[in-house]
């Protein structure tokens, strides 16, 4: 099976690649940075994601993940045509490049929990209400309508994955990673936004990519919608002194009580349509902080 992945030497891109590399499959990577891997994939560097990718599908891949994009609500909300532009105009072309020269390929587009803002009951399911609190989260939810055209219109298989909070080796930003540099600071404590209540489902990047393995072998490509999370809730104090435990801090904890612009409340992933697909989460939050704990000493 050949898989293109874009946006090949991101976090999460990284791991898709290094998975399917694992698995045998043929794989090639598309990013506008240097490529990180070992020669083990074919890489094309580009300039920018928003035009037609034809000379990248010589190859006639079987699958397209599309994990590039912008992933950042802030800056979503200081330069929103930027993000416009790399989370909506990006797919767009892809789609249409896809339509063109390769129609039987299957679509996957990598979205977020962030389309449903605060939901107004938990577990969120995917056919909730989308009410997005960023224009990160507006322009993805445009990006999964892209999806949906393409799909209705022209019979392209496509779905869209809703990540909820994935972590793991390869991370260098968000909670975690932040954390682990503020216990390794000065100070007596560490400050966080927020008052801690505040809650995130918390998925380990391995049980993340056997999710996706599923989706691409057993999933629906009718431009459906699958959640991405463990179905376990953790507040973000407990999610903070778990890291601490880890790493055996022992600075004290403190929240500002300033809430972020575009920061939901509280989040858990109603996993219900992965379980049918088979899914089981294997890696409790401890054990994958522990793995990353590892990984952030090895390679940070």
């Amino acid at each position: 099976m050949n898989i293109l992945v874009i946006g090949s030497e991101g976090f999460i891109g990284s791991n898709i690649v290094a998975y399917y590399v694992t698995k045998g499959f043929r794989v090639t990577g598309v990013d506008n940075k240097i490529a990180a891997g070992n020669g083990a994939y074919r890489y094309l560097q580009v300039l920018s994601f928003n035009y037609a990718l034809d000379h990248m599908l010589d190859e006639r891949p079987d699958v397209c993940i599309f994990a590039a994009g912008s992933a950042s609500v802030q800056l979503s909300i200081s330069q929103p045509d930027l993000d416009f532009e790399a989370n909506v105009l990006a797919v767009s072309r892809i789609l249409a490049s896809l339509l063109k020269l390769n129609p039987a390929c299957k679509f996957i587009h990598i979205s977020s929990a962030a389309v449903y803002g605060n939901p107004t009951s938990l577990p969120v399911a995917e056919n909730a209400v989308a009410r997005p609190l960023s224009p990160y989260g507006w322009h993805k939810l445009q990006a999964e309508v892209l999806c949906r055209e393409y799909h209705d219109c022209y019979q392209l298989p496509t779905c869209s994955v809703r990540p909820f909070s994935v972590y793991g080796k390869g991370q260098r930003k968000l909670l975690f990673w932040d954390l682990y540099h503020k216990f390794l600071s000065k100070g007596p404590a560490v400050e966080l936004f927020g008052s801690g209540h505040e809650s995130r489902d918390f998925i380990y990047i391995s049980d993340f990519l056997d999710a996706l393995d599923l989706i691409v072998s057993r999933g629906s490509f009718d431009a459906c919608v699958y959640n991405m999370g463990s179905g376990t809730e953790t507040t973000i104090r407990d999610a903070a002194y778990t890291m601490r435990q880890v790493m055996g801090s022992a600075k004290d904890i403190t929240f500002t009580m300033q809430e972020r612009a575009g920061d939901p409340g509280c989040w858990k992933a109603d996993i219900a349509s992965l379980q049918a697909l088979g899914f089981k989460p294997s890696v409790s939050l401890d054990t994958g902080l522990q793995h990353y704990y590892q990984w952030i000493n090895e390679n940070a």
